[in-house]
């Protein structure tokens, strides 16, 4: 873990975590990586909801046992605050003024029914910066409607091109919606501080998961736009050239053409002048042989492991892509050398847990991990003692750590 005091890009920075899941906390803790000073309001006794997330750490006891929220939590400090009771709204109320950025991701209209609404911050801290990220927006026929990873990868059109024409859409693995929000997110929160900062007004940033990834679809807007066409999934019969897996001895093997090396260099790749006749030379040759084409392949790689054939091909400049297991991540030269893993030590787990890091290196100003997640309610005192806009009553309301549990909260999610 460093712990080093190297300047960070977000510096002065100071933001209030007020959401949960993945894609609030995400972001929250994208800015703490670059150097913001990041406070996490939880609910009290269970925390945020991501603490039971998978996978959760068998030796660990309950709230700490999510590693999941150990990754997306790190370089915060937290404090356990019912939103709902009006009790707690002294607290927020300071936690806003004292914060460039709130980031929250409760249902639309949950936080203006408990009293703490965008326009309440906002008179609180005029120049303040709430970024609220929701499955479709603030407003609008979808609004209220509950989503899934599952529902946001498809109504946000990544499913109509993942797969084979002939078979049903694909989902990206895990949850990369919320992580793709989460980006979104922090970009977004600290052009409109960066704004703030220089005139003085604040901002409510309207952050739909859903039209995140529709605007991640670089090419099939601009395909239908220009063509008048929607653009599909992988065509039943098509080059084996065009990208689809290859099974290797060990590992699948993805073949492309256009990386700068003539078509004929696969000839030498694999030692078969096969790959010199013109039958095989263009796209189109190739779609009227597919299966002998893919046959061809297999037989390359068949008594090879995929990584020996990545290498071999990149140092002859061919377009390969290899499919990596967590495992072959955790071993690869390149990842390690860029120092994108990072071991962080927990108190709650038995064994320190190797998480990835850095998503991109900034030379002057480097991620750094300052802190491990926190355990629920664990700054508190600190973070109170740090409000000095508290009156005698509203202190003494909130010096005792909350013990009654939260009822049933509504995430939005």
């Amino acid at each position: 873990m460093d712990t080093s005091h190297q300047s960070g890009a977000l510096d002065g920075i100071r933001v209030l975590d007020l959401s949960h899941g993945i894609a609030g906390p995400f972001a929250a803790r994208l800015l703490g990586d670059y150097g913001a000073q990041v406070i996490k309001v939880e609910k009290p006794v269970s925390g945020d909801l991501a603490r039971a997330l998978p996978p959760l750490a068998p030796d660990a006891q309950a709230p700490e046992q999510s590693l999941l929220f150990q990754y997306l939590n790190w370089n915060k400090r937290s404090i356990a605050l019912d939103l709902r009771l009006a009790e707690s709204h002294p607290a927020i109320r300071e936690l806003v003024r004292a914060s460039d950025i709130v980031i929250e991701s409760f249902r639309p209209g949950t936080l203006a029914r408990w009293g703490l609404s965008v326009d309440q911050m906002l008179a609180w801290n005029p120049r303040i910066v709430v970024t609220s990220i929701t499955n479709f927006g603030q407003d609008g026929p979808y609004a209220q409607f509950r989503a899934s990873d599952l529902v946001l990868q498809a109504m946000g059109g990544i499913m109509q091109i993942s797969g084979q024409a002939d078979r049903e859409p694909l989902k990206h693995g895990l949850s990369q919606s919320y992580y793709c929000a989460g980006l979104n997110a922090a970009y977004a929160s600290v052009m409109a501080a960066c704004a703030a900062q220089t005139d003085g007004i604040g901002e409510h940033i309207d952050l739909s998961i859903q039209e995140c990834l529709a605007s991640e679809l670089v090419l099939n807007q601009s395909y239908y736009a220009f063509l008048g066409a929607v653009q599909g999934r992988r065509a039943v019969v098509q080059d084996p050239f065009a990208g689809e897996p290859i099974p290797a001895r060990k590992g699948f093997i993805a073949f492309q053409t256009g990386g700068g090396a003539p078509f004929d260099t696969f000839a030498e790749l694999f030692d078969r002048p096969e790959f010199r006749d013109p039958r095989f030379s263009s796209p189109p040759q190739r779609e009227k042989r597919v299966p002998e084409v893919r046959a061809l392949l297999e037989e390359c790689v068949a008594d090879r492991d995929a990584k020996e054939v990545f290498l071999a091909g990149q140092s002859r400049r061919l377009l390969l892509g290899m499919v990596q297991s967590a495992q072959d991540l955790l071993d690869c030269e390149h990842l390690r050398d860029r120092k994108a893993f990072a071991a962080v030590p927990h108190p709650a787990t038995a064994t320190e847990i190797t998480f990835p890091f850095e998503l991109a290196k900034m030379s002057a100003t480097p991620a750094t991990l300052r802190r491990r997640s926190p355990m629920l309610d664990e700054h508190r005192t600190e973070i109170l003692a740090g409000l000095t806009g508290l009156d005698a009553a509203e202190r003494a309301a909130l010096a005792v750590a909350p013990h009654l549990a939260a009822g049933s909260v509504t995430h939005g999610k």
